[in-house]
């Protein structure tokens, strides 16, 4: 009897699956699966499949390596059967993939406690493992130590083939030209000679035959038999031995025979779980979630998964609430069973606890899945392609109720039309009793005006490139389609003159409801194709979208780089000008009184010329600002200390008074080290001096003009010994200070620091003193 769910091709789908599968009893589990209805079954093997799924796309496929099925094997050591040196290594390794897959769990943040209870139910069958090994190595083979006897054995076999060597050289030496070759070959596990068939008689020994050509003798020498024998009773007892540690083995294996048989199963589990999320994996499909409540059926981008990738289309299907059945329309060739199958595919895989290939999935827990697609006429039964799809629908109809999917093809098919219409709206009815959803493709008319009428059918379409005379695959939700057959008759060469009377005919048969639902069908058909250019011009404006963004995001790249470039050459001009000014003020220094005044004027002029160049390279360069820090006001020339920034809002505390600006009106300053103050006198006078000046932070030409003054200062007070803080940093602004230091006539001399006057961040000068 045929499988109900074959002219669904599940079957083909599971062989997909199983290639995935790492050994043959995960593969079998694959196979042997079925659509289940049980709710905890259902939701069980779909968790189990979304976290391997899951888990592969975090971190990739565990190992299942070193697995066999080793039922048969095992099964046999509880018959107290002793089990080759191959079956028991096989054992072994099965044991070692149970560890390799918990320690790949252990390496899994993931939470996957469907899985991990899995994994959890191992036996821990190390000791076994480990015992096997000891004794067969991974090429099958007993290895010395499985037994202190075994290695004795083996070690006078040794001996005994050396015996053996030795003396088969000597009689070689002595009958050279009585042999055919120097070589020996093995007869019945015994030492021989090629003696030269003439001479078989003269040597002293044993005949074991002779060669197919006749010309050569098997001999064993009298002087092996003894050794020969020897050797064959060492081989005997390795033999024995051998046989004595696979047994034991076996028995080993025995006493824990179910522990290990339930691991196999739990691995064959495992294996088919992860096939599952590997397919799912390959196809860019999902694990549907099930909906026990409001059966709404959803598959998005839905791609049948035997159909070629390059080929498949991509639809989206959707039953949901006022509706509950789906009538699909369309041409003869359009597709419509392609449909059908995909959604009722769909919904048998996830009863599976498989995934699909879709982008996302929502599946009703159904009850049951009745199927009728294809022609099953039986010849054994004398049933017509008729007599088969009503001897079917007649036990759907009997057995479908609530909670139950029913795909119907080509409903009422195969009869006359004037009796098939009726029948399959009959039939419709009555599954819409019992409440089942019905999923059906037809051509009827007499149909299609019936799900009109009925809002909790969805009418649906297969679209029909006309043009072109063959089916695009696409599925339209809400809109029924023609069938196109004499559009398809003359594409296949049937005359026009048939085509033009049948059309003739078909008019004449048309009544009111008829010629109205054409008309809908036609206004539904150009406001689709309204839409779907809408949406491609849509696409058209989000891809314009995209690449204006791009071409933006590129442009504001572009202007960063210009604006940076503009800042470095500004920063650079600084730096030149601020060199310059201190050229000037050195050449200013070291003028002599006798100077000539038009000398003077023109220094000063092209130093207060510089001055006015930095103060606009100053103001093109942006300053940044933080609290503490101490700025000049602009527009009032007051000096003072930021209290609070917000934004470009800023606090200044000025002349005792907290004064509200931003941060366009206020410019960065350097701190006053002393205050002056006129008398009416000409000559200046000190009124307090400080014997020390900081100019640590900063750059030497900034600091130069600020040494000046305090020593020129510190002559006016008549001081004759100071200190200069300059840092350590880097150095340069100390090199900077002692160059200047050299060159200013006012300093007698100048050391470093010592112990409690800043050491290498200080300058001790000596000045000179006017008399």
């Amino acid at each position: 009897m045929k499988d109900r769910f074959e002219s669904l091709e599940l079957q083909n789908v599971k062989e997909q699956i199983a290639q995935h599968c790492c050994f043959s009893l995960g593969k079998k589990k694959i196979r042997q699966l079925s659509p289940r209805f049980e709710e905890l079954w259902v939701k069980r093997e779909l968790q189990r499949t979304k976290e391997a799924y899951d888990l592969l796309i975090r971190y990739g496929a565990p190992s299942f390596q070193g697995l066999h099925d080793t039922q048969e094997s095992i099964e046999a050591s509880k018959k107290d059967a002793t089990l080759s040196a191959m079956e028991l290594r096989r054992i072994a390794d099965g044991i070692r993939s149970c560890e390799h897959i918990t320690s790949y769990f252990k390496g899994c943040d993931l939470e996957t406690p469907s899985l991990k209870e899995l994994v959890d139910s191992f036996s821990d069958q190390r000791k076994t493992a480990s015992e096997i090994e000891r004794c067969i190595s991974v090429n099958y083979e007993v290895m010395d130590s499985a037994s202190a006897e075994l290695k004795s054995v083996r070690k006078s076999i040794r001996i005994c083939e050396g015996d053996i060597n030795k003396e088969v050289q000597r009689f070689i030496a002595r009958n050279a030209s009585k042999l055919m070759d120097t070589i020996t070959t093995q007869r019945n596990g015994r030492t021989c000679v090629l003696v030269k068939i003439a001479e078989k008689n003269s040597v002293d020994g044993f005949i074991h035959g002779e060669s197919a050509s006749g010309q050569t003798a098997y001999i064993e020498p009298g002087s092996l038999l003894v050794l020969n024998n020897r050797l064959q009773s060492l081989v005997s007892k390795e033999q024995e031995e051998i046989a004595k540690i696979l047994f034991g083995l076996s028995q080993g294996v025995k006493t824990v025979a179910y522990e290990l048989l339930g691991n196999l199963d739990t691995m064959a589990l495992l294996d088919s779980i992860f096939a599952k999320g590997a397919w799912a994996k390959k196809m860019d499909g999902c694990v549907a979630t099930l909906d026990t409540k409001d059966e709404h059926l959803y598959l998005k981008d839905a791609r049948h998964p035997l159909i070629e990738p390059e080929k498949v289309v991509a639809n989206t299907y959707e039953i949901a609430s006022p509706h509950h059945s789906l009538l699909i329309t369309g041409s003869n060739t359009g597709g419509k069973t392609v449909t059908l199958k995909t959604i009722g595919l769909f919904v048998a895989m996830t009863m599976c606890g498989m995934p699909v290939s879709a982008q996302e999935a929502i599946v009703p827990l159904f009850t049951n899945i009745f199927v009728d697609i294809g022609d099953e006429q039986s010849i054994q039964e004398s049933l017509s392609t008729f007599s088969s799809h009503i001897s079917k629908m007649a036990q759907i109809c009997a057995h479908a109720g609530k909670h139950s999917l029913v795909l119907l093809d080509e409903l009422g098919s195969g009869t006359d039309p004037k009796e098939g219409e009726p029948l399959a709206v009959a039939i419709l009815d009555e599954l819409r009793r019992n409440k089942a959803m019905v999923i059906a493709t037809t051509h009827y008319s007499a149909l299609k005006t019936y799900a009109s009428q009925h809002e909790d059918i969805l009418l649906s379409s297969v679209e029909f490139d006309v043009d072109a005379m063959k089916p695009t695959y696409r599925y339209i939700e809400g809109m029924s389609g023609q069938s196109y057959a004499f559009e398809i008759a003359k594409r296949y060469g049937l005359k026009e003159s048939i085509i033009a009377h049948a059309k003739n005919m078909k008019e004449e048969q048309k009544n009111d409801t008829d010629i109205a639902l054409e008309k809908v069908e036609r206004l539904a058909m150009e406001h689709h194709d309204a839409k779907l250019k809408l949406e491609e011009k849509l696409q058209d404006v989000k891809q314009l979208q995209e690449k204006l963004e791009k071409e933006k995001e590129h442009l504001q790249k572009e202007k960063d780089k210009i604006l940076q470039e503009v800042k470095d050459e500004a920063q650079k001009q600084l730096e030149e000008t601020k060199e310059e000014a201190y050229e000037v003020l050195e050449q200013l220094k070291q003028l002599q009184s006798d100077a000539k005044p038009h000398e003077i004027s023109a220094l000063k002029s092209r130093l207060s010329n510089i001055e006015v160049e930095e103060n606009e390279a100053e103001e093109e360069k942006e300053e940044s600002f933080a609290v503490g820090d101490y700025v000049q006001l602009k527009k009032l020339n007051y000096y003072g200390e930021i209290l609070s920034i917000q934004k470009d809002k800023v606090c200044v505390l000025a002349n005792h008074m907290k004064m509200n600006t931003t941060t366009k009106e206020i410019t960065h300053a350097t701190r006053q080290v002393q205050k002056k103050k006129k008398s009416g006198v000409s000559k200046s006078r000190i009124t307090s001096f400080s014997m020390e000046c900081n100019v640590i932070g900063m750059r030497v030409a900034e600091a130069i003009p600020v040494i000046d003054k305090y020593l020129d200062n510190a002559i006016l007070a008549k001081v004759y010994q100071v200190r200069i803080i300059h840092g350590m940093g880097t150095g340069k602004l100390r090199k900077g200070v002692h160059d200047y230091l050299k060159r200013n006539q006012n300093v007698e001399s100048y050391m470093m620091g010592g112990q409690g006057e800043g050491g290498l961040g200080a300058t001790v000068v000596k000045l000179k003193q006017k008399k």
